[in-house]
């Protein structure tokens, strides 16, 4: 199973009527890494009006946040999370910090400079593709390691770890979309091989 997300973190900056927009990003896995990069481009921008935000994480199970922080409801946050949505990337947290140039844009006008600076932001990140994996478990007899080797490599698994001391243990992650003939495969061809999902 693939995904998009950023591979590293960006910042823009753009002038709309005399307001100064900061757009930040940063590639996130956990809801407590998103609020720390919040955090942290609230405390850099501290004198700004406003740092609106907005994060995206998870791929089969999404979990999504956006705040206004102080713009009119919906005029902030929601068109950032919007701009992710439409760019269909996910772990993924971006601040839009707004400095006040002394002209009032209007809802509609914050609503496309939020969006905008969100959407021009990720237009100039690095994107990659990943692929979601879980992680397994095995415990096996050496005369089981080459067979086990193979039906990783075959359900484009990759190995983490081994160590090889009475038994042999390997630590492996294979493609979500092959996890379960990953596990028919190698039960059906071994009754030796103890196989445990770590995640």
């Amino acid at each position: 199973m693939q995904y998009k997300t950023v591979k590293t973190g960006i910042t823009v900056k753009q002038t709309i009527k005399k307001s100064i927009f900061i757009g930040t990003i940063s590639p996130i896995e956990t809801v407590e890494e998103a609020k720390a990069f919040i955090a942290q481009v609230k405390k850099k921008y501290k004198e700004a009006n406003h740092n609106a935000f907005a994060y995206r994480i998870g791929i089969k199970k999404e979990e999504s946040f956006f705040s206004d922080d102080g713009e009119p409801t919906k005029t902030a946050g929601m068109p950032i999370h919007n701009a992710i949505r439409h760019a269909e990337i996910t772990n993924i947290a971006i601040v839009v910090t707004r400095y006040f140039g002394g002209v009032k844009l209007g809802i509609s006008g914050l609503i496309q400079a939020y969006g905008e600076t969100a959407k021009y932001a990720i237009e100039q990140a690095e994107i990659e593709v990943k692929t979601l994996k879980r992680k397994i478990y095995l415990e096996l007899p050496y005369s089981e390691i080459q067979l086990v080797l193979y039906l990783i490599n075959k359900f484009k698994g990759n190995v983490v770890q081994r160590n090889f001391s009475e038994i042999a243990v390997i630590k492996a992650e294979i493609d979500e979309d092959l996890f379960d003939k990953f596990l028919q495969s190698a039960l059906s061809h071994s009754e030796s091989v103890k196989i445990k999902i770590l995640e």
